[in-house]
């Protein structure tokens, strides 16, 4: 029996999605059991996870996609529940070795990514060997534990997705963005009691604002709209009509989550994406995509700003609400204004891993995060952080290029979408709000999205290969793989 690639789903569950529908009693479990604050059910539901993604790698990266962006199970002690199964998803991996005995073949990205993982671990080595001791020791371990986990989480994912098709675990990714959706818009104006108050996350930021499974409405915007690109993008390449008719009505509820979380900077960073999309289908379709959202900034982000503001005065706008928005964008701005000045103390090296909160302080009056990831690593790695961050993303849009044009659409909107909002706010930082956009990314550089019309796949090496009956693909390291010249569809 073939594997159906994404763009030609007929029915479900096709073979492909069994991972999915092993996923979903283990992930219940585990949500069931923290809505009710169970210990037993949520420990079991997560011993049951971890087991399943040593067992079955594929099984646990649709549990990563399925749990990463929900509250993490109270019950499972640090480093957390996310770190535990993403690790134990490699561990299977590493298991099936001598099983799968897949040809370990590491691309520019990932080198590129794993030398910038382990610059910043030389960084942070002294807080490391002082057992990352105080508040500021603390706060290093864990950027560097988040930091860490994705990186794993990108190896984990390029060895399971490589060839693979890519359905179950974006609509894993989508039905947890949905969830999370649902969760917003539940306790959107009332505080969240009972069942739900222990699925919600809760804001130390602003509390006028939902902020879902999240801690913060800003990174849960931002997830929002990574997922609403993704949902976008696959109504673009799905040819089934009743499934692009769902995958609209989805993205309806995320659009009105993210309108909920009043986040300016997710709100930019979708529009991004979605030009992303449009321009990766063609020149005019882009042209034509700057000119509706021109005119949709005109009438819309008035109003979206009126709201904004409406919310921050907790009735109507008044002067007062005005103002205390001006004064969070003041802080913004004398956060990124530290940036510079830091990287001026220490150019090519940085200040050091997470340091920037404790010594933005010298310039801004108060400690603050950069709320812009790039100003952050130009801070805090210096040029040769800086240089391998920008030598990564290039190589990934590169590598992209070369992939069939389903998964160049989808990768694209994501890739775009995170990209921008990481201007705003540090997301790799956040596993919560980064696992779905890096598995898309990955998917989309590895995995086998579509056939060309004799029924043949074509590898990710670039050569056409029989598609009946297919092997199953073996896991590689490879990230994003050779040049593959698909037959778009």
């Amino acid at each position: 029996m073939s594997w159906p690639p994404l763009t030609q789903m007929r029915s479900l569950p096709a073979r492909e999605y069994r991972v999915l529908v092993a996923a979903l009693p283990i992930a219940a479990a585990i949500i069931v059991g923290t809505a009710f604050n169970a210990t037993p059910l949520m420990a079991g539901g997560a011993a049951a996870a971890f087991v399943a993604a040593i067992v079955s790698p594929p099984t646990g990266l649709v549990l990563v996609a399925l749990m990463t962006p929900l509250k993490s199970p109270p019950a499972i002690p640090a480093p957390g529940f996310n770190t535990i199964l993403i690790a134990a998803t490699l561990l299977g991996c590493v298991y099936r070795l001598p099983i799968d005995r897949p040809s370990l073949r590491v691309r520019a990205p990932l080198l590129l990514l794993l030398a910038f993982v382990i610059y910043v671990t030389a960084q942070q080595a002294p807080e490391m060997l002082s057992g990352y001791a105080g508040s500021d020791g603390h706060y290093v371990g864990y950027l560097f534990g988040q930091l860490l986990t994705l990186a794993v989480l990108v190896v984990a994912a390029a060895w399971v997705l490589r060839g693979r098709p890519p359905g179950p675990f974006i609509a894993a990714g989508i039905l947890s963005a949905l969830f999370a959706a649902i969760l917003a818009v539940a306790t959107f104006s009332h505080p969240a009691t009972g069942l739900l108050g222990n699925l919600i996350g809760v804001s130390g930021v602003d509390l006028t604002r939902v902020v879902g499974p999240f801690g913060d409405p800003n990174y849960f915007g931002l997830f929002m709209a990574t997922a609403i690109a993704a949902a976008v993008a696959l109504i673009v390449v799905t040819r089934p009509l009743p499934l692009r008719l769902l995958l609209l009505a989805i993205s309806i509820v995320m659009g009105v989550a993210l309108a909920i979380s009043l986040s300016r900077g997710a709100l930019l960073a979708l529009s991004a994406g979605l030009l992303g999309l449009a321009f990766s289908r063609s020149w005019r379709m882009g042209i034509l995509s700057v000119g509706i959202l021109a005119v949709l900034a005109l009438v819309v982000y008035p109003l979206f700003f009126e709201w904004r503001v409406t919310a921050d005065a907790g009735a109507s706008s008044s002067a007062q609400a005005y103002a205390i928005l001006a004064q969070s964008d003041q802080s913004r701005i004398a956060a990124g204004l530290a940036g510079p000045l830091l990287f001026a103390s220490s150019p090519l090296f940085g200040v050091g891993f997470g340091h920037y909160p404790s010594l933005s302080g010298q310039f801004t009056g108060f400690a603050i995060e950069s709320h812009d990831w790039y100003a952050n690593v130009l801070a805090e790695q210096g040029i040769v952080g800086i240089v391998l961050w920008f030598s990564m993303l290039a190589a990934v849009a590169m590598m992209m290029r070369h992939a069939s044009r389903p998964a160049r659409t989808v990768g694209y909107a994501v890739l775009v979408t995170y990209c921008v909002g990481s201007a705003f706010l540090q997301p790799p930082d956040s596993v919560q709000t980064s696992a779905f956009a890096v598995i898309v990314i990955v998917a989309a550089l590895v995995g086998r999205w579509s056939d060309d019309a004799e029924g043949r796949a074509v590898s990710d090496s670039g050569h056409e290969r029989s598609a009946a009956p297919p092997a199953i693909p073996q896991p590689s390291l490879q990230l994003p793989g050779s040049p593959t010249p698909s037959a778009a569809r």
